[in-house]
């Protein structure tokens, strides 16, 4: 069952160079998600009222182009499938006339908030939204962590950082991976690929580092991670980039 709705971006969405942030992008998906959610009772305050919550694990983006300040998107979702444990769902963001400029799919768990552990998945909900039941699990590329990082950085996780699930918000983590760069490669580069995989929560006043290692050979590419303070892996992530047109 297909969910979309109309959306103008906005200048606040836009980095320097007039394209869609990758922070905002992932913002207006989880936007559009709640909004089919809410409309199906199991938006965020439905699961609050049962202690659950909804929580992704990993991502996968495909981006032909990143949208620009004034242009009419259509915002699209659709839960695409579930098995035990998991959940799936996918995204678009394209033009008006149809045309797709961002593909996404990701897989989602339900957690438990107060005893911060995942849960089986709601069998009668996910059929509530149309979703299959699926023999096999989707295949996300195998996220591995580097053995060394070219530079690191560290962060501290504020107050207004934090989602609804009390854990860093998913948007945020590409501020700290985008931050690795300077500023010269971010206005002639731009990410076509993104994999993105949450292994640890990150919680309020941690202060965990963002590393990066970035390779330059048949096309470049960028390898970062979250780790917290000591050293245990929270997320990992691999950015393919081009040159801007």
């Amino acid at each position: 069952m297909k969910y979309s709705e109309n959306h103008t971006i906005e200048f606040s969405e836009c980095d320097e160079n007039q394209r869609l942030k990758l922070p905002a992008m992932v913002d207006l998906l989880m936007q559009v998600s709640e909004h089919q959610l809410e409309n199906g009772a199991a938006g965020t305050n439905d699961l609050m009222k049962r202690g659950l919550g909804w929580v992704v694990t990993q991502y996968h983006f495909d981006i032909q182009s990143l949208p620009h300040p004034q242009e009419q998107v259509v915002l699209s979702t659709e839960a695409s499938g579930y098995n035990r444990f998991f959940e799936y769902r996918d995204f678009e963001i394209a033009t008006s006339d149809g045309e797709a400029l961002v593909t996404a799919q990701s897989q989602w768990v339900l957690f438990d908030i107060k005893n911060r552990k995942m849960v089986p998945t709601d069998e009668e909900l996910m059929q509530r939204f149309g979703a299959p039941e699926l023999k096999k699990m989707p295949r996300f590329p195998r996220l591995r962590a580097q053995k060394e990082y070219d530079s690191s950085r560290k962060y501290r996780v504020r107050y207004d950082d934090l989602d609804t699930n009390h854990h860093l918000t998913n948007g945020h983590y590409f501020n700290w991976f985008i931050d690795m760069f300077d500023r010269d490669f971010l206005k002639d580069h731009v990410v076509k690929t993104i994999d993105l995989k949450f292994d640890r929560e990150v919680r309020y006043g941690e202060t965990p580092l963002s590393l990066i290692k970035i390779e330059n050979e048949d096309q470049i590419k960028s390898y970062h991670a979250i780790e917290d303070e000591q050293g245990n892996e929270q997320a990992i992530c691999e950015l393919i980039w081009r040159k801007n047109d």
